[in-house]
């Protein structure tokens, strides 16, 4: 079985909009399959043939599916993560790397992460005119990377603060959630998995009482 970590912002209804659109800003738009105009989102399907089409998603998207890429500064794991990808698909006299470079590596010395998923979804039955958006590692090595970048931390925290998020975490299946946010202060505290109290009370819920924050 391989690792599917996400992560997890807790936002207020009236701050989606806000927080897809930091989203949006902070990627490579070649590669971002979603876009706001006119106050409405689209999601973005590209072809093999070269042909690209838009959905308007309904409510802004709540209770659908959105995907994108994230653009984060360079760490020492995004640079491993990208070469682990390198040496697998390396030949000798085959392979230009410095194509391969360029194709991952942005401008002011950032790198795009990507294909991430992003997961928004009605928390009202938990907590009541709540969004949980999460941001799904497709892969295990993106799962892992999740876990260890300080930038990809970064960038959370960012989008957090962008969105005025009440919590931020990150989920790591059985090695439990690292609390990154809360209410305006960032934290990095990781938490045990309560499975029942968290699928049926809420993490948020769960959180607050036990951290009495």
């Amino acid at each position: 079985m391989g690792l599917d970590y996400d992560y997890r912002i807790y936002i207020k209804k009236e701050k989606l909009k806000e927080a897809l659109k930091f989203v949006y800003e902070h990627a490579d738009k070649k590669r971002v399959l979603f876009e706001i105009t006119n106050d409405q989102l689209y999601k973005i399907d590209k072809f093999a043939n070269g042909q690209i089409s838009k959905t308007l998603l309904d409510n802004f998207g709540i209770n659908q599916r959105i995907d994108t890429c994230i653009l984060v500064d360079e760490d020492n794991s995004i640079i491993e993560y990208h070469l682990y990808d390198l040496t697998q698909h390396y030949q000798p006299d085959s392979v230009d790397e410095s194509k391969f470079i360029e194709y991952y590596k942005y401008a002011d010395n950032k790198w795009w992460i990507g294909n991430v998923e992003i997961h928004i979804k009605d928390y009202s039955s938990k907590m009541p005119n709540y969004i949980e958006l999460q941001f799904w590692a497709v892969t295990s090595s993106m799962s892992r990377l999740f876990a260890e970048s300080t930038s990809i931390d970064k960038y959370f925290k960012e989008l957090c603060r962008a969105a005025e998020a009440d919590y931020g975490c990150i989920y790591m299946e059985d090695s439990g959630y690292r609390l990154i946010w809360t209410k305006g202060k960032e934290y990095n505290l990781v938490v045990p998995i309560l499975w029942s109290s968290f699928e049926e009370y809420g993490f948020v819920n769960v959180i607050g009482d036990i951290l009495k924050i």
